[in-house]
């Protein structure tokens, strides 16, 4: 026989067409599960419980973050007595830069899927990067002590307020509303402040229950960041999703500090929303593109909300890239639903112009604000006043990239200022000191995605596109078969009428 087929014309077709079509059928089968295979394996990775890849990243962030902080030193405070037309000028010191390692305290699994934890923030000092010396320079700013712990601010109703004025001035507690310090103490070391010492002695002399309404910080020290090194509970307790009931659910805030809202806000700007910005759940191939994402911050005891702006690519990755606006500080001056920023009762507000949100419940009791670098985005009435403000998009705008299939950053660079509304409250020291919205500090932290990273981010995402390529090229090869099997069935696998077969001999 050879190597030539003793199968009938019908049998060949039949294995030459069904061989061709299910592998067609293979192909498309292929094609539409890999990617959902690939998912329910890799969703599996996007819980926050020990041995999965976002709680390694989580607990040990391969990510490198650095904090850039910046002072905004008063040039021309000793001429704030010239009248009307005096206006402070301020020029920016920095930044002073620093390295930020994350850490994780206090870690507890809950019943209902959440994960609760503390987090301790530690900076080192980087010179190479910092602009200045971060150990000799000095800053000239207000007194935080008259405005920042409120003596003048809390005290303008109060009966007490020229108790309290009386004793600084005969006792000469301080002669200066301005302070003139390292920066290294303004930032973390903290300023050995007499005024604060008199004011927590004096405090501790009245009971509790009769003193007056003066929101001291817990320290007998000043500074911007004094306290927070290294500290578990300056940030407050968080409650998280682990992802382990739904991978929608990672990372995102259920409670801070024990509760899902806080008393600082009225309706949804005091609700615990969005995710702590370091774990996003996934969201690029099951919901599209969210129009904004938030993000909560315990530094201003709120939450952000960043608005879609375009896509981007980082180290070969496509991401999406979210911006905060002029929305983000609103007040309700031009969209509704942030009227609930304003902490004035409702009939009053709003209260301050778009551009700077009141965060004076959250700070102490201060008449504090958070606003955009350089009033960046803000109502001209905040530049009016003051004079050194140079607001750039590409320098100060808050911006957010993310990897939707994942929800990595790819980059992060999250920057607010700091400022405090300085007047006359009622305090000697602070006669003809301007009433203007005056900035103290602003600071930028980045957030950067590492080569290893983001190889690692590179294989997760062309593991769903491996089936498909697979399934084109099993799906070409059946094709190629289909139209094989069908050329022979028609030329060469013909069946055969009877008429057409060769007369049988006959045997004499």
């Amino acid at each position: 026989m050879g190597c030539c087929s003793t199968r009938s014309p019908t049998a060949k077709r039949l294995w030459a067409l069904g061989g061709a079509v299910g592998t067609c059928a293979f192909a498309i089968a292929l094609g539409f599960l890999w990617p959902a295979l690939i998912w329910s394996i890799a969703k599996q990775e996007f819980v926050l419980e020990p041995g999965t890849e976002v709680y390694k990243n989580w607990i040990d962030p391969p990510i490198e973050t650095e904090l850039q902080i910046y002072l905004w030193n008063w040039t021309n405070a000793q001429d704030y007595r010239q009248g009307e037309n005096y206006k402070p000028h301020l020029e920016q010191l920095g930044p002073y830069t620093f390295v930020e390692v994350h850490e994780r305290a206090n870690l507890n699994w809950n019943d209902n899927y959440t994960l609760t934890f503390q987090q301790r923030r530690i900076w080192y000092p980087v010179p190479e990067k910092t602009v200045g010396n971060y150990e000799t320079d000095r800053v000239v700013t207000i007194n935080p002590v008259l405005v920042v712990t409120t003596v003048g601010y809390a005290l303008r109703d109060d009966p007490l307020l020229p108790f309290v004025d009386g004793l600084i001035m005969l006792n000469n507690i301080i002669t200066t509303p301005f302070y003139d310090v390292p920066v290294r103490e303004m930032i973390f070391d903290g300023y050995d402040d007499p005024l604060l010492r008199s004011l927590l002695s004096l405090l501790e002399q009245i009971p509790e229950d009769q003193r007056p309404p003066i929101k001291l910080p817990p320290y007998d020290r000043f500074g911007w960041f004094f306290g927070r090194n290294e500290s578990e509970t300056y940030d407050g307790t968080f409650q998280v999703g682990t992802g382990a009931d739904h991978v929608q659910n990672t990372g995102v805030m259920r409670l801070w500090n024990g509760a899902n809202r806080t008393d600082y806000y009225r309706g949804t700007c005091g609700t615990i929303r969005g995710t702590t910005g370091e774990v996003w759940p996934p969201f690029g191939r099951l919901r599209g593109t969210p129009p904004n994402v938030t993000v909560f911050a315990p530094d201003v005891c709120s939450s952000v909300t960043l608005q879609y702006l375009d896509e981007v690519e980082r180290y070969g990755i496509a991401g999406l890239r979210w911006i905060g606006n002029d929305r983000m500080f609103d007040n309700g001056v031009h969209y509704e639903e942030t009227a609930c920023q304003c902490t004035a009762p409702e009939e009053e507000c709003p209260v301050l112009d778009n551009g700077a949100m009141d965060v004076s419940e959250c700070k102490f009791g201060a008449p504090a604000t958070i606003s955009y670098p350089h009033f960046y985005l803000a109502n001209d009435s905040y530049h009016a006043d003051i004079t050194g403000m140079q607001p750039d998009p590409n320098e100060h705008r808050f911006e957010m990239e993310l990897e939707p299939y994942t929800g990595v950053p790819l980059s992060v660079k999250a920057q607010l200022q700091v400022n405090l509304h300085t007047r006359n409250y009622g305090l000697t020291l602070l006669q003809g000191i301007p009433s203007v919205m005056l900035p103290v500090l602003w600071f930028r932290q980045t957030a950067v995605l590492t080569d290893e990273l983001a190889d690692d981010i590179k294989i997760i995402l062309i593991l769903p596109d491996i089936g498909v390529y697979v399934a084109y090229g099993i799906g070409a090869i059946g094709i190629v078969g289909l139209v094989l099997a069908i050329y022979f069935s028609v030329t060469r696998w013909k069946l055969v009428r009877p008429e057409e077969l060769p007369p049988k001999e006959v045997s004499q």
